[in-house]
């Protein structure tokens, strides 16, 4: 960041917010409205927070990566000849066309996934005047986009939760903080709200299904070219959600028992068939390959790529085989949602996400005992059951690759909303139960 962020930045911020506020009636209703603007300029706080975080804490790191050893070359580009920055934007990792000149300076040209970020920045930095805050203040604006959509689809299905789901989806310390600079982790966030909202419109509404499902399929598409393990966690997740909402439309209860167990087989095998898919176009991904890619991801940033970023953790021995892995899922799901605790805590940082885990661990608690003690189903709803799948199986695949909480306070990003969705509509029926409980023994 430099003297002109100071001087555009303030007017990029002050005209995102003017138009988010004349578009606001057409994208919000009564009852949640006034959650609209102080979400999104959290977001783009929670941008320029972390922007200040690797320049001053840091003194570096992989978001001066994409924009100042990446994006500001685009730019550059831009002015010189704009045919060349359309190339650097648009075609493939290539030195042809006259790119040579600016490619070679761009670290991350020869890594796809990383290089997808560099181009989304290139061109918010093109329409920023080249600065840092006005880069990060667009990619915050991408991600509350994403977000504030599933937002409002959670509203339409759960209306006397807007509350609860705005602190959910919209409030967490560490997804404004995370969730909003220029990171992989903003993009594919906002990509993954984008994709709920298109499956809560697709299961439900079936109003502009083709716009919906282009959203879906495009969303995943972008989301798998930077994060393949967040679309291998969300589809398995979103086909249990569909199915448990096309079971519950069958009218006959008898129906419904003969029908579910082929339907939960066909789910079953088409998961199977997209995860091997995935595979052959990405190797590491494979269920042949899964376990080992785990290992060495973990050992890589552990005590690598990530020894600077926080605090190792270590789960226990994993030798890279599947087995190996599975046995290890429980302890990778609770140091994905609830550690570090307190006695581990090293900075600031850590503290923040020690208190975050420690709400999550308390409400979780207090909402197991109330369903055994009453003995209630919990999980009522489709939509509780996708937050679930997709929050356990994204904590397992982070808390198990990661081994340093410093790179995990960003890669869980993406499962902190839907494990607190899961929270808040939990609570919301184990509440009503006992409430009927107790009205019905007072007449009685």
């Amino acid at each position: 960041m430099d003297y002109l962020d100071l001087l555009i930045a303030p007017v990029i911020a002050l005209l995102i917010v003017g138009v988010a506020y004349l578009v606001r009636p057409w994208v919000t209703y009564e009852e949640n409205k006034q959650y609209y603007l102080p979400a999104l300029i959290f977001k783009m706080a929670g941008a320029v927070a972390l922007g200040a975080l690797y320049q001053f804490y840091y003194g570096g790191g992989d978001t001066f990566g994409y924009f100042t050893h990446g994006a500001k070359h685009i730019y550059e580009a831009f002015y010189d000849d704009p045919a060349i920055a359309f190339r650097l934007i648009f075609n493939d990792t290539n030195y042809d066309g006259g790119v040579y000149a600016y490619a070679s300076r761009i670290w991350m040209y020869s890594d796809p996934p990383a290089y997808m970020v560099v181009r989304i920045a290139g061109v918010f930095a093109i329409l920023t005047g080249g600065t840092y805050a006005g880069t990060a203040f667009l990619f915050a604006l991408f991600s509350f986009s994403g977000l504030w959509a599933m937002y409002m689809a959670f509203c339409r299905l759960f209306p006397a939760h807007v509350f609860g789901l705005a602190l959910a989806i919209l409030f967490i310390p560490s997804t404004i903080f995370w969730g909003s600079g220029i990171l992989k982790d903003s993009v594919t966030f906002g990509l993954l709200g984008w994709s709920t909202a298109a499956v809560i419109h697709l299961l439900y509404w079936q109003r502009r299904p083709w716009l919906w499902l282009l959203v879906l399929l495009g969303s995943l598409f972008f989301a798998f070219s930077i994060k393949e393990y967040i679309v291998l966690s969300f589809i398995p997740a979103a086909m249990i959600w569909g199915y448990f909402v096309m079971i519950k439309k069958v009218p006959n209860k008898m129906a419904r028992i003969l029908i579910a167990p082929f339907t939960m087989v066909f789910i079953m095998a088409l998961s199977a068939f997209i995860v091997y898919k995935v595979g052959e176009s990405s190797p590491r991904y494979s269920i042949a390959n899964l376990a080992e890619t785990a290992r060495i991801t973990a050992y890589d940033i552990g005590r690598w790529t990530g020894r600077n970023a926080g605090s190792r953790y270590d789960l226990g021995d994993f030798d890279g085989s599947l087995p190996s892995m599975i046995r290890l899922a429980p302890a990778a799901i609770n140091v994905s949602l609830f550690r570090p605790y307190l006695w581990e805590v090293r900075n600031p940082l850590m503290l923040v996400a020690s208190l975050e885990g420690l709400t999550l661990l308390i409400i979780t608690i207090i909402i197991l005992f109330r369903m055994i003690r009453f003995r209630i189903n919990i999980l009522q709803s489709p939509a509780a059951w996708f937050a679930l799948v997709f929050s356990f199986t994204f904590a397992f695949a982070v808390g198990i690759s990661t081994y340093n909480f410093g790179t995990l306070f960003r890669y869980k990003v993406p499962l902190m909303p839907f494990y607190a969705i899961l929270l808040v509509l939990a609570w919301s029926n184990a509440k009503q139960f006992i409430f009927n409980l107790r009205h019905s023994s007072r007449k009685s």
